[in-house]
């Protein structure tokens, strides 16, 4: 096992003709309970969501002004799963309750065909308000 810790970062989009407000109701009241407490009998360091709402992608401007930061991501969620080791979130991705419970609800949520991946390592520059 590693010292250094590792993301898995899912963007994902909410299902054609789903409501911004009920994809991010159910996504929060709904799919990341089970997630949470599926992931967490697995090792798994944190869970987190970002919600990318129409209201959130606005305070670009604010936060950028003028300046051509680039594109504002048009994904509805950001989740982040972070663990020390890898064979954690294998072995709760293999697991029953992953493939007959969380798997099938993507359905009810997401659009799976535009879903995207990344991992990479975790640096933390600044935690709880201060510098490490």
């Amino acid at each position: 096992m590693s010292s250094r810790a590792y993301a898995l970062t899912i963007c994902g989009y909410r299902k054609p003709g789903m409501d911004e407000d009920e994809y991010h109701r159910y996504l929060s009241e709904h799919h990341a309970e089970v997630v949470k407490n599926h992931l967490v009998k697995f090792g798994i360091i944190t869970y987190t969501l970002t919600h990318n709402t129409t209201k959130t992608k606005q305070m670009m401007s604010r936060i950028f002004g003028n300046l051509p930061e680039g594109n504002t991501g048009d994904c509805d969620c950001y989740a982040q799963i972070v663990f020390r080791d890898v064979e954690d979130y294998v072995r709760a991705r293999n697991d029953p309750d992953y493939k007959d419970v969380i798997f099938p609800d993507h359905a009810n949520f997401a659009d799976s065909t535009r879903t995207l991946f990344l991992t990479g390592w975790v640096e933390t520059l600044i935690a709880d308000g201060k510098l490490v």
